[in-house]
């Protein structure tokens, strides 16, 4: 087999139990081989494969020697490809299920996260790919279909460690904006006069509060309570410096 060095933290993402290929199964493009021992090609920045930089579809022979590195901050992003943008427009992901938890962060934060619980890996792939998002998830066999373009294996099990690690990975920071968008619908909210919801609001609300956001797609109603700041000292940590208020 050929000497496989990983450099960064890819070598964790290598299972103990992997199987190494035979011989008869070379030559083989080198996506395939770290593929075959855990390592889905989202993850892959540079390959070196005898001292020669190559792409992921270079064949790669039984006697050679490969060195994978990690990407390189950020990561590759569709919004990425033609420059960093000039706020959150463009910059969309696709969520799965075993990151739903940080899917809604990522929209608590003013980030377009699709989510669709009741859809499989294909059609995860495809709608990513044709709407140019990113795919977060923890599933390597998602990350390792051909259709993903862009994606990121988050290593977390924890919903604000994920977002915080997303957050990172991305450079995320400097474009967040906290609540404008609709938490369970993924709607960016519009402002709404308080004539027009009154009847809709708490009594305290109405007595308190005079500034209100709509959504236009389930007619939520938002406004900066005091859970407002508690989110906000939470957030910190992750945002630094960028954070916004609403």
């Amino acid at each position: 087999m050929p000497e496989v060095v990983f450099h960064g933290n890819l070598a964790e993402l290598v299972p103990c139990r992997a199987k190494t290929p035979p011989r008869r199964a070379f030559p083989r493009a080198v996506k395939d081989l770290l593929e075959t021992l855990g390592i889905p090609h989202t993850e892959i920045g540079k390959i070196m494969i005898n001292s020669r930089e190559s792409d992921p579809f270079s064949p790669v022979n039984f006697e050679d020697r490969v060195e994978v590195f990690p990407h390189t901050l950020p990561r590759p992003s569709p919004w990425g490809q033609t420059g960093l943008p000039s706020s959150v427009t463009g910059i969309a992901f696709f969520a799965d299920n075993n990151v739903a938890g940080a899917g809604k962060l990522l929209r608590l934060i003013g980030f377009d996260t699709a989510m669709e619980p009741g859809l499989n890996d294909k059609g995860i792939a495809e709608r990513a790919n044709e709407e140019k998002r990113v795919v977060l998830s923890r599933d390597r066999n998602l990350l390792k279909r051909r259709l993903v373009l862009f994606g990121c294996l988050v290593r977390s099990n924890v919903p604000w460690k994920q977002a915080a690690e997303i957050v990172l990975q991305y450079d995320l920071a400097r474009f967040s904006a906290p609540f404008s968008r609709c938490v369970p619908c993924n709607t960016l909210l519009v402002p709404v006069g308080k004539e027009k919801v009154m009847d809709r609001l708490p009594p305290m609300t109405r007595l308190h509060y005079d500034s209100f956001n709509i959504c236009p797609s389930c007619g939520r109603i938002y406004w900066r309570g005091s859970h407002i700041d508690r989110i906000l000292a939470r957030l910190e940590p992750i945002l630094g410096n960028y954070q916004a208020s609403e």
